[in-house]
């Protein structure tokens, strides 16, 4: 085949020369960086020849440019699909000479990258094709792109399709409303129709349109890309067909920021709202239903003697039951408890009753909710906040972490039958009187807890009584002595549980065991915080060590030691307490104790900066019912520090103290070291 002469070169003018070498850079430029390959058939010779660049889209790496392929080692790297076409359109242009063009996908290593592929075919004098030349453009990026938005436009269309969405596109500035056959339909309208704003306004239900419009209208005119939601109701402009719609929508802007497009979705939810309707109808007349029940049940439960309360069991992280909520209660409990059934509803158990828990109700309950079996008790009942009795109580299972609590308060019965099993207790001791002649102060302390606290708590009712219901017609003076008849059985009372307490002492021992003496203070402190509040008290306690003892005792003698230092302070100085210890040297020991050498001894100190004594008197503050100071400033029975020493003494120790008036006290424990021999 005879080669094509080559062209006389023209002259260039100088701007068409510039222009022609910034064309060539710029293909170099492309080429370069990968975006277009160049490539020669020869016809005749059925070899292509190509750049780099086509040789590494058809995976010919290492192939010389200057050797040619034949056409079909490249055409077989077209995806299958493709192939047949791309080879037409091959043949095309040879046969007619019209330009060549095909986008087709390449094949290479399992992925496809697709290529445009453009190209013109030179002929001889006979009009014989012999060369096909072009480029080749890697365009994988453009058509993903294309084929992303073609699958989410599509996904989009069916979703509407699916949800039985309407479309509808609204410009401002021109009027234009374009509405999809759905919309039209939800407003009654056949598909042919055409629309505009005011045929959207006429659509609407006169009770919804004014509204609608001006939702709309704000919208317009934020001045900013904002979306639209709107409910409202439409009545088919021809078939009078009511329905609820919800509209949803988007707000575009211009380049000037103004609003020139609004579009969205509308969806029918007339079925909703019926169902809506229909629900909120069920929900009311259940409602009403459960109110008439509750009322029942309230009138059954005010005419039961009994005293009723619902509860649920609140139970922790780990699913243990921790308290109980008070849901119902009838009024019946205020006679068990002098609440009414609204201070109760609404609050948990052990805040309203405290003493719930050490008595064992608390345990019965849980018992119920856990176990399912009913239970029963009689345990007497006492709490800080005053309630004192016995109370007879049965408890069921309601629900999962329901129990239904039924009570009596039986504290007279309960009191007769004390009163009896005491006279009848005082009959057997008056026979033995004469074996019991060495009776020790704590069953008198005993029996002057229950006979005599009796009376005074008559003498404390009875002058409530008169001091609340006569408080109009008695006298300043007449009021005065029966708040002095009040102090008065009020110190009786303390002074009776004082003595219960240091009798008990003296004839009961608890088992002892190794006690933490840092954990004991602790435990004072925090029994105490609310008095060292109001003092203003500082209470610095170092770290102690462990004791072989009572921890309930050793409780009872710091805190009557802490309690002793808070009460007597200097007035307007914030009292200051400190706690420490060390091993006592043998000299420092009490006489009584310093025949016992082979046993050690821990000295703890409680120091104060209150208002002191004089040492001369130190003896008599350990006895009971001694006082150095006035009983009107200074409150108490006298017995607190003889309790000190009770407990010191059960624990093979001893007490001392050191003090100046106006400079304060030391307090000097002595405990021992090890166990004591038995």
């Amino acid at each position: 085949m005879n080669q094509p002469l080559a062209a006389q070169p023209s002259p260039l003018l100088p701007d068409e020369e510039a222009l022609l070498r910034r064309s060539y850079d710029q293909l170099q430029t492309a080429l370069s960086i990968g975006l277009i390959a160049t490539w020669f058939w020869d016809i005749g010779t059925d070899k292509v020849y190509g750049d780099l660049n086509l040789l590494r889209l058809f995976g010919f790496h290492n192939h010389p440019i200057t050797t040619g392929l034949p056409l079909s080692d490249f055409t077989d790297s077209i995806h299958p699909d493709d192939r047949p076409r791309v080879i037409h359109l091959i043949d095309e242009a040879i046969h007619s000479g019209h330009i060549y063009e095909a986008e087709y996908r390449i094949t290479l290593n399992g992925q496809n990258r697709w290529v445009l592929a453009r190209g013109r075919v030179t002929h001889d004098d006979q009009h014989q094709p012999l060369t096909l030349s072009g480029v080749l453009i890697d365009v994988t990026d453009r058509k993903q792109v294309e084929l992303r938005s073609q699958i989410a436009e599509t996904s989009f269309r069916l979703s509407v399709e699916a949800a039985r969405m309407g479309t509808w596109d609204y410009s401002p500035l021109t009027g234009e409303m374009i509405w999809s056959d759905r919309t039209k339909e939800l407003f009654g309208l056949l598909p042919a129709t055409p629309v505009d704003y005011t045929v959207f306004l006429q659509g609407l239900h006169p009770d919804d349109r004014e509204s609608t419009n001006q939702a709309i209208q704000a919208s317009l005119q934020s001045g900013n890309s904002s979306q639209f939601a709107r409910e409202y109701r439409t009545l088919g402009i021809n078939d009078g067909q009511l329905r609820w719609i919800r509209s949803s929508g988007q707000v575009f802007l211009n380049e000037q920021g103004v609003v020139d497009r609004l579009i969205g979705t509308v969806v029918d939810i007339t079925l909703d709202k019926e169902n809506e309707f229909l629900l909120q109808q069920r929900v009311e007349r259940q409602t009403q239903a459960l109110e008439r029940q509750a009322h029942q049940l309230r009138t059954t439960l005010d005419a039961s003697l009994n005293s009723i309360i619902g509860m649920t069991a609140i139970r922790d992280e780990t699913g243990n039951i921790i308290d109980f909520m008070m849901n119902t209660a009838n009024e019946a409990v205020i006679k068990s408890t002098f609440m009414t059934p609204d201070q109760l509803i609404g609050r948990s158990l052990l805040r309203a009753f405290p003493g719930n828990w050490e008595n064992g109700f608390f345990g019965l309950y849980t018992r119920v909710v856990e176990t399912g079996q009913p239970e029963q008790s009689i345990q007497p009942y006492r709490d800080e906040y005053g309630l004192e009795g016995w109370f007879e109580v049965s408890a069921v299972k309601q629900d999962d972490n329901g129990v239904v609590v039924t009570y009596n308060n039986i504290t007279e019965r309960k009191q007769a039958e004390l009163v009896a099993q005491q006279q009848e207790k005082k009959l057997q001791e008056a026979n033995a009187e004469l074996k019991r002649s060495n009776e020790s102060l704590q069953q008198f302390a005993h029996i002057a807890s229950h006979d005599l606290q009796e009376p005074l708590r008559r003498i404390q009712a009875f002058s409530d009584l008169l001091k609340n219901q006569f408080a109009d017609s008695l006298s300043n003076g007449e009021m005065d002595i029966i708040g002095r008849i009040q102090k008065s059985a009020g110190r009786m009372q303390q002074l009776i549980k004082d003595l219960l307490l240091y009798s008990q002492l003296a004839t009961k021992r608890d088992a002892y065991t190794t006690v933490s003496l840092t954990q004991v203070l602790d435990d004072v402190v925090n029994d105490l915080d609310l008095t060292i509040a109001e003092k203003k008290a500082t209470v610095d306690v170092s770290s102690l060590p462990q004791v072989y003892g009572s921890a309930s005792r050793l409780r009872q003698l710091f805190q009557n030691l802490i309690t002793n230092s808070l009460k007597f302070c200097v007035a307007n100085v914030p009292p200051v307490i400190q706690i420490q210890f060390r091993a006592a040297q043998p000299t420092e020991l009490p006489p009584h104790l310093q025949s016992q050498s082979s046993q050690s001894f821990w000295l703890i100190t409680v120091t104060d900066n209150g208002i002191g004594f004089d040492e001369r008197y130190k003896d008599r503050i350990f006895s009971p019912f001694q006082r150095l100071h006035n009983v009107t400033t200074y409150g108490g029975t006298g017995i607190g520090l003889a309790i000190c020493q009770r407990v010191t003494d059960s624990h093979g120790g001893a007490i001392d103290v050191s003090s100046q008036t106006g400079k304060g006290s030391i307090f000097k424990v002595f405990l021992p070291t090890l166990p004591q021999p038995a």
